[in-house]
């Protein structure tokens, strides 16, 4: 069942389980975040997004309400819906009474099919720039506008572009590409959130002896660019055909290897998951 934004029958907010139809979150405050997936009744690396959630509210007034307290929260959301798949948004915020709030429930999803891993997406460049790109903050205005950008193109993803013509990363993505030298190009960390799909292809990057340069890329180079991809926890590594008129090859050798070694990755933890979580 939907309500709103919300799916399943309860969400969670401060350790109680509440009925859906009781969701009434104060949006005139800060919300901080963390959107995890659920595979096999699993949640995936979910000790790097506590740690993000953690660093997102190091400079507010908020108390991180410690990974045990979050860890219990969404084990009781688990048990009260009948999910083994799918995606928990895990919120920090002020209450109407200025009390911190943790909620945890489950959000609509789109995973990619199967045969868009072989053809690859379509995105398009959205001019924006995030005033804070390294802390995951709820900013309504940009999602239901860059939403609606991204309908009215028909495409998967927008690319964010800012004033200097560079693309930095997706709306809710992260973005890599493979130049003609067979590197990995990717955006600075100071212009981006630091994904944790990202962090995990730099791990396999590393042990395969991939070169990996971070640097601003301007939308004019990509004509030069042989291979492009973008990351995130819905999409996974995710390949792109096409970005405005610029095309790209689906089936390097490089990416097809990072989205192989991805998979192995998930594996590795969601078995990790199962003795520790």
């Amino acid at each position: 069942m939907i309500t709103g934004k919300i799916l399943g029958e309860t969400y969670v907010i401060n350790g109680v389980s509440e009925d859906v139809s009781e969701f009434n979150p104060n949006i005139s405050t800060d919300i901080y975040y963390e959107v995890v997936r659920l595979m096999d009744g699993k949640v995936l690396f979910l000790e790097d997004h506590l740690k993000r959630l953690r660093d997102s509210i190091s400079g507010t007034d908020l108390q991180f309400p410690g990974s045990g307290r979050i860890i219990e929260s969404l084990r009781l959301l688990q048990s009260n819906n009948d999910f083994k798949i799918g995606n928990i948004r895990i919120c920090l915020q002020h209450s109407e009474e200025n009390q911190s709030q943790l909620l945890c429930y489950f959000v609509p999803y789109f995973y990619p099919e199967s045969c868009v891993y072989l053809s690859g997406v379509q995105l398009v460049t959205y001019p924006h720039i995030r005033p804070n790109p390294g802390i995951k903050k709820w900013d309504n205005q940009f999602r239901v506008s860059v939403n609606q950008y991204i309908r009215d193109h028909g495409v998967y993803e927008a690319l964010l572009l800012n004033d200097q013509k560079q693309v930095t990363e997706g709306s809710r993505s992260n973005l890599f590409f493979i130049d003609q030298n067979q590197q990995l190009i990717t955006p600075p960390e100071k212009d981006i959130l630091l994904g944790i799909t990202r962090k995990y292809v730099f791990k396999i990057c590393h042990a395969k002896g991939v070169p990996i340069v971070e640097r601003p890329v301007q939308l004019s180079e990509l004509d030069h660019m042989e291979s492009g991809f973008i990351t995130g926890t819905s999409p996974k590594i995710l390949p792109v055909w096409q970005i405005d008129s610029y095309q790209f090859k689906v089936d390097h050798p490089i990416l097809r290897m990072l989205m192989s070694e991805f998979e192995a990755a998930i594996k590795d933890n969601l078995t990790q998951l199962d003795m520790d979580y």
